[in-house]
């Protein structure tokens, strides 16, 4: 299961509230089975546990161990985090007196600022002092970060924290903007479409099958990247397989799981310049497959009835009720060029195409 903002919103203002600088794991855990009580019991508990410290030290709310690690678990949590605000302030409030350049003179008007922050904001400080960001190229952010920081990662971090926002920072202030990760793609036709496949194996055999194959309308086969497609979507605006912007539909299959679900879901909402569609034949190919690890995936609040189809939601309903998933890789290979042809056929009509 994937953590939701609401989740970890949760559990940031547990932490906060606990107004404690040190917070053992005990307490941590307690505190996480609060804020987000669906994990508890599940598998996925300690792992949705640590993406969410994770998400909470990037954005400066807590500060994670260097050493104190308890690597005995899966994955590794920490035995303690710290959390600064919880720090009783103290009377150094240089940043009020600060002689801040005309674009952070806002800074002194902040009734609080974490030294690492005031640290940062001095360094942006001498780097505003040294250029004129009007007059600078635009350059993707992490390159402005190395430059500014010398840490490529820094302005991702400071983006999460309250110093941006209006009248703050800002990545145009910087002369900086943010791309999206490429999708890894290989050209198959001359077609304006493009298969995305969640599973790297899949991807392989999509891009064999179909360039050994014609009268498709697929011209790219692209490798979601497993989970991390949602951010790669807006980069199909960019360019496709050296081919430009796609021209067409990006027909998404992955794995029926969850995970796989939520993944498709939330790349169809994740750019509205890309029409991201189910390739309902390939999904259709999984109902009927048997069952893998019954028991094992809780799909109480799975969502992808909507985007998927009723229909085809319906048949797969006996992988829901045992809680279990079915796999790319368990569609037989010819069901990708069978598909092709007809992208767009109902789920019914591309089920009497695949069946044997």
């Amino acid at each position: 299961m994937i953590v939701r903002p609401s989740e970890i919103a949760s559990f940031r203002e547990a932490l906060l509230d606990a107004k404690a600088v040190k917070i053992e794991f005990d307490t941590l855990w307690e505190l996480w089975n609060r804020a987000a009580p669906r994990f508890t019991g599940d598998l996925g508990q300690a792992a949705a546990l640590k993406d969410a410290l994770l998400e909470l030290s990037d954005s400066a709310v807590i500060e994670l161990p260097k050493q104190a690690w308890d690597r005995s678990t899966v994955p590794a949590l920490p035995r303690h985090i710290l959390v600064p605000a919880s720090r009783r302030p103290g009377n150094d409030r240089a940043w009020m007196t600060f002689p801040w350049c005309r674009q952070l003179g806002w800074v002194s008007s902040l009734p609080t600022l974490q030294p690492a922050l005031f640290d940062d904001l001095v360094t942006l400080n001498e780097w505003l002092g040294r250029v004129e960001p009007a007059t600078l190229p635009i350059v993707p952010v992490r390159y402005r970060s190395a430059e500014i920081f010398a840490r490529e990662k820094r302005l991702d971090q400071l983006e999460r924290t309250k110093l941006f926002g209006p009248d703050q920072l800002s990545l145009e202030m910087l002369a900086c903007r943010r791309l999206a990760p490429p999708a890894p793609a290989a050209s198959v036709g001359s077609g304006p479409d493009a298969l995305i496949v969640e599973n790297s194996d899949t991807y392989w055999v999509a891009v064999e099958e179909l360039r050994n194959s014609s009268g498709h309308d697929i011209g790219a086969v692209v490798w979601g990247s497993g989970r991390t497609f949602p951010v790669q979507v807006p980069s199909l605006a960019v360019d496709v397989a050296g081919r430009g912007p796609l021209q067409g539909i990006a027909w998404y299959w992955g794995d029926y799981d969850p995970i796989g679900i939520a993944t498709a879901v939330a790349a169809a909402n994740s750019a509205a310049s890309v029409d991201v569609r189910p390739a309902t034949g390939l999904w259709a190919a999984m109902a009927g497959l048997a069952v893998q690890e019954a028991g094992t995936f809780d799909w109480s609040n799975s969502a992808g009835q909507e985007w998927l189809g009723r229909e085809l939601w319906d048949r797969l309903s006996y992988v829901r009720s045992a809680g279990g998933r079915i796999a790319q890789e368990l569609v037989p290979v010819d069901a990708v060029t069978v598909w092709a042809t007809n992208p767009a056929a109902g789920a019914a009509n591309q089920q009497a195409c695949v069946d044997p």
